[in-house]
């Protein structure tokens, strides 16, 4: 087989790397690639985490779908997005595997024809509680399609991903290739409409007594009318404990959030319908 040629390293990226990595060391953790760096037309998000205690940057809406699972995952410690892989490390796997490592071709013109390397990014490390960590590499599943996609971005494309993979391998760090198939819908929208009770951190600030007393109204409530909206059920909540409905509603998000409250998350929660039911698991006396 023919060696392919691989791209240069140039001084230019050797000197963002080391302002990225100065900039790290001061300020804390940032992605390689922002949202106003990327070139994604209406696909960017950034979004502040209760975990991480920071704003995390994703160039499309999948990658943003899957970092709600992550965050709510009790095991995750950190999730860091974007995450650079070092240059000269990428550019040895490229080269083993003969794949042209990612590179820049409109760049060559002011490097004597050669294109100058870049700097390759992993979707996602996380990092658990047990210091292991895990590699997540987001693609629409159109994008791994050969039937939709021409056959030879479809190859590119995981050449490149087999690079971080391999890299990976070497470094004792899990690798999984996600898709927006990956992840059930529904449970996806309760996670995003349940953690938004931690932008509310007066209302969920409350004693474990009365954390448990709403608990329990909550769950005789939904369970003795079974047919009522959320919303309704909410609002008795509210007057039998003499809360706002506001803050109950930021408790509710909560207990779901925390999994303390339970419901069937296939189904996907609208305060106009009654709560989707799972079976009977415990017998509460308030």
């Amino acid at each position: 087989m023919k060696k392919v040629t691989q791209p240069i390293i140039t001084d230019k990226e050797r000197s963002r790397i080391a302002r990225y990595y100065a900039k790290v060391k001061k300020e804390g953790y940032r992605p390689w690639i922002t949202v106003r760096q990327s070139h994604t037309i209406g696909q960017g998000q950034i979004i502040y985490s209760h975990k991480t205690k920071r704003a995390h940057h994703f160039l499309s809406r999948g990658e943003l779908q899957a970092f709600f699972h992550f965050e709510a995952n009790k095991r995750v410690k950190n999730i860091l997005e974007q995450f650079p892989l070092p240059i000269a490390d990428t550019m040895q796997v490229a080269t083993e595997l003969n794949i042209v490592h990612p590179s820049s071709y409109q760049e060559a013109v002011n490097f004597n024809g050669h294109r100058p390397a870049k700097t390759m990014t992993l979707d996602y490390l996380v990092i658990h509680s047990d210091k292991s960590r895990h590699a997540y590499n987001f693609k629409y599943s159109d994008a791994l399609d050969k039937n939709i996609t021409s056959p030879q971005a479809v190859a590119r494309t995981n050449a490149k991903a087999e690079i971080e993979r391999i890299y990976c391998l070497q470094n004792n760090i899990s690798w999984t290739q996600l898709t927006e198939k990956s992840f059930d819908k529904s449970v996806t929208s309760n996670l995003r409409y349940f953690r938004e009770c931690y932008d509310s951190p007066y209302d969920i600030d409350i004693s474990d007594d009365l954390k448990s007393a709403v608990l329990c109204h909550l769950t005789l409530n939904f369970e003795n009318y079974p047919t009522a909206t959320v919303r309704n059920n909410l609002e008795r909540t509210a007057s039998d404990i003499n809360l706002p409905l506001h803050q109950i509603q930021s408790i509710f998000q909560m207990l779901a959030y925390e999994r303390v409250l339970h419901f069937d998350w296939t189904t996907e929660i609208n305060l106009n319908r009654p709560l989707p039911a799972v079976a009977k698991e415990v017998d509460y006396v308030c």
